[in-house]
């Protein structure tokens, strides 16, 4: 039974990272992606998980700025969520306008025919700023969704379909006298898109027990790094009222910070995200320009399906126990992504593991956390000082 380790008066609530389901493009019914995680995923009462692709067969690419062109799969596809047992969905996402608005809208209206909720996106901003609210045992769970990674158009506004933005000014400082050191990137949050998630907190806060929110945001493809935006978007949110802040974009699993006594897992990695980069995009997409210093990686024979660098294959569960007064406990499930894209959940003894905790251990200690083991979860503390 869902929630059977919780107690009457708690329950459990899973949140993971990217989903990129396209097993209908393969040939293959979208049950398989979850085969292996969906009786973890299904032991929470609520589980939500950050979607990368949209549910339709309409809409045009967009050109405007680096379009996605996998962005886009068959509807059917959303069976692999039903499957894995997701109840909330965000869409706040990079990839939400890949195909522009007719797609978009059609990957809402099919999320909620199969009894997900979405959060983050709408036909408007208005819509697009809506919370979902989840209850079980009588705990009202609420979830609000923002987005950092914009290409052009992807923002929702009045009459206008999209996600809810969390903009970002970049401005560079120099570091040094010497011409052409590298410079300090500075990182400020738009002060009109902050005060509107603050107001958006509290007014959730009123309405639900346990108030959760996901930013799509952060610095992909890069080890341990943080943008400086995001550890003050990520203070805001908790000092508005949220309980926990989760993470995803990146596609590698970084630090977790607790601030005043609450979690923001800044990256929670891939958990599902089947990127076709083996297969020939269509004439006029343009290659990825992100960080050449770690796009050097060669894929590895066997790994078509799941090509990235081989630390994307870390990942993770946020496993939280929510009750009437918020979060009791926080804690995570070590995952691995396999050959095929597909999450395995990793117990104490497996040697990846512990392999896992040696990646994410540091940048947790550069956050002032530690963490600990207990039994086949890691608990996160925050250091004495």
């Amino acid at each position: 039974m869902p929630g059977k380790t919780g107690s009457s008066s708690s329950i459990i609530v899973h949140l993971v990272g990217d989903v990129g389901p396209r097993r209908i493009e393969y040939g293959e019914e979208p049950e398989s992606l979850f085969a292996m995680a969906h009786q973890k995923v299904k032991d929470a009462d609520i589980a939500f998980c950050q979607l990368e692709r949209n549910f339709s067969t309409r809409g045009c690419l967009q050109y405007r700025y680096h379009p996605s062109w996998q962005g886009r799969v068959h509807p059917d596809n959303v069976r692999s969520l039903v499957f894995g047992g997701f109840n909330v969905v965000s869409h706040a996402s990079n990839h939400c306008f890949d195909y522009g608005p007719e797609s978009l809208l059609d990957t809402i209206d099919v999320l909620r025919r199969n009894n997900i909720q979405v959060v983050g996106v709408g036909k408007d901003i208005a819509e697009a700023r809506k919370p979902a609210i989840a209850e079980r045992k009588g705990i009202k769970v609420g979830f609000l969704a923002y987005c950092s990674i914009l290409p052009a158009e992807a923002e929702a506004r009045e009459e206008k379909p999209g996600c809810v933005p969390m903009r970002i000014s970049t401005y560079f400082e120099s570091n040094d006298f010497a011409p052409g050191m590298p410079p300090k990137i500075v990182t400020i949050p738009w002060e009109e898109d902050v005060l509107a998630m603050e107001e958006d907190i509290r007014k959730l806060r009123k309405k639900a027990d346990v108030v959760i929110v996901s930013m799509h945001w952060g610095m992909h493809h890069i080890p341990g790094a943080l943008a400086m935006y995001q550890r003050k978007v990520g203070h805001l949110a908790i000092d508005a009222g949220a309980d926990l802040v989760v993470g995803h974009h990146d596609h590698l699993i970084k630090g977790i910070e607790i601030y005043k006594g609450r979690a923001i897992f800044y990256e929670v990695g891939n958990f599902a995200e089947e990127t076709p980069w083996h297969v020939k995009p269509p004439p006029g997409v343009r290659a990825g320009r992100s960080s050449p210093k770690y796009r050097k990686w060669q894929t590895e024979p066997g790994w078509e399906r799941y090509s990235g660098h081989p630390d994307t294959r870390h990942s993770m569960i946020v496993k939280c126990i929510a009750g009437k007064k918020g979060i009791n406990k926080v804690s995570f499930l070590p995952v691995t992504i396999n050959r095929r894209a597909e999450p395995e959940l990793l117990s104490r003894s497996d040697t990846r593991f512990g392999e896992l905790l040696s990646y994410i251990e540091p940048w947790c200690k550069e956050l002032g956390t530690t963490l600990t083991v207990d039994g086949e979860e890691v608990v996160m503390r925050q250091s004495s000082v």
